[in-house]
């Protein structure tokens, strides 16, 4: 259960530092994992979050930033 609550928060962090502005992926993992977890639990949370349409990229460029989505605001609503 703690571990679930881990990812959780830090499902969070990434959601909430989104929702405040647009970030490149690695500004957004020194930022989340500054904060909680380590470089490979950012991982994990990041790609659920990409593959299940939470945040996504602001363009096609490589490094372009990432944005909240509307589907990720909601979730962001219920993580609060």
């Amino acid at each position: 259960m703690r571990r679930l609550h881990e990812r959780l928060r830090l499902a969070r962090t990434v959601l909430h530092e989104l929702n405040r502005q647009s970030l490149c992926r690695t500004e957004l993992e020194k930022r989340t994992v500054r904060k909680w977890g380590t470089h490979a639990t950012f991982e994990g949370i990041f790609n659920y979050l990409v593959q299940n349409g939470y945040i996504q990229k602001n363009e096609q460029r490589h490094r372009a930033p990432y944005v909240i989505t509307e589907k990720g605001r909601k979730l962001l609503e219920g993580l609060q």
